[in-house]
């Protein structure tokens, strides 16, 4: 390539070395309430102000955009705000970036991070990004990562709010199924206040910056170079592994569509046409034959095994003898015996 990307001078000489210096203490997560927010204790020099909305509720089915799906549950035209399907990620490049978000603005200054839940209103970004009276003479530009559904990439791209104007560069977009897999990683780390966001982080902005150096991106609506390394994995074939590794969790229908971005209704009808079992078979399968493995190994008790694979006890033991034939203790007896004595 000919001319350096204008990504990576920022994440190399803002984004990392900010991270690496204040981790977490530069970052902020939004709420579905000012109350809520402010409980978690935000970065000191994050403020916040009230903002109600002023419009009316919209459902939105018009819009399309990836995976065929409207990229919000609902949104306020009015009010430039929506219910993305999917989180995002932000690091304020320059100025004060201000967005409202429920019924409250937050006013982020450089050289801070911010993450958008998922079900948390937020600004759709068609209006700058700029709240206040003194908004006019102000200006910000913002650096975005998220996961567009269905694409099996991570795509980021900086945008600019000057007075009135708003505008954006063009989309980067990189399909290494590493690179998704730390972003999902960080997004759920997150999310869930786990304690490997500063590893998930770091492990994936340097990923993706390795990607962008070795050119191997695309711009949003350019032709893919050849030697790009695409993911051929499906919406539903992410499915399949984002169950297979949290057979502990509640798996229901939403919450496994909202991890490959998807509404209940396109996952099901997808999965229906990519697979021959029901999703709760699928999930049943799976966690009867882990417990089966680890039964065999013997090491675990029939208790635990049941908090690993997200059953009750009762739930457990009637699916067990189903699969198997016999009950869990029963299985247990038989497999655990000696292995001399099992070939005699």
């Amino acid at each position: 390539m000919n001319e350096v990307e204008p990504l990576i001078p920022i994440l190399q000489s803002q984004v990392i070395p900010c991270w690496e210096r204040f981790g977490t203490d530069r970052l902020a997560v939004t709420a579905k309430t000012l109350k809520q927010f402010q409980e978690q204790s935000p970065p000191e020099m994050i403020r916040t102000s009230v903002k109600k909305r002023i419009g009316k509720r919209v459902t939105s089915r018009g819009r399309r955009g990836f995976n065929n799906t409207s990229p919000y549950k609902e949104s306020w035209p009015e009010d430039d705000q929506a219910v993305f399907r999917y989180p995002a990620l932000i690091f304020i490049v320059s100025g004060q970036a201000d967005f409202h978000i429920a019924d409250y603005v937050i006013h982020c200054p450089a050289g801070h991070f911010l993450f958008f839940s998922q079900g948390v209103p937020r600004s759709i970004g068609s209006r700058p990004h700029l709240e206040g009276d003194l908004a006019a003479q102000r200006e910000c530009s913002i650096l975005w990562f998220f996961a567009p559904p269905g694409t099996n990439s991570v795509t980021a791209y900086v945008c600019h709010s000057e007075a009135d104007r708003h505008w954006s560069e063009g989309y980067h977009v990189v399909s290494r199924p590493d690179v998704l897999h730390f972003y999902k990683a960080l997004s759920q780390e997150i999310e869930e206040g786990g304690e490997f966001v500063e590893l998930c982080f770091s492990s994936f902005v340097k990923y993706f910056l390795r990607e962008l150096q070795r050119g191997q991106f695309y711009h949003m609506g350019s032709v893919s170079p050849p030697n790009l390394q695409q993911s051929t994995a499906s919406p539903i074939e992410e499915a399949r592994q984002y169950i297979q590794t949290h057979l502990n969790q509640q798996l229901t229908a939403e919450r496994v569509a909202a991890q490959v971005y998807m509404s209940r209704s396109n996952f099901l009808r997808h999965w229906s046409h990519e697979s021959e079992e029901s999703l709760l078979e699928f999930i049943t399968r799976h966690r009867m034959e882990e417990a089966g493995r680890l039964l065999r190994q013997g090491y675990w008790s029939i208790e635990r095994i049941c908090r690993f694979t997200g059953l009750r006890p009762t739930q457990f033991r009637a699916q067990f003898k189903k699969c198997f034939g016999v009950s869990p203790s029963e299985f247990h007896k038989e497999t655990s015996l000696p292995s001399k004595m099992r070939r005699n």
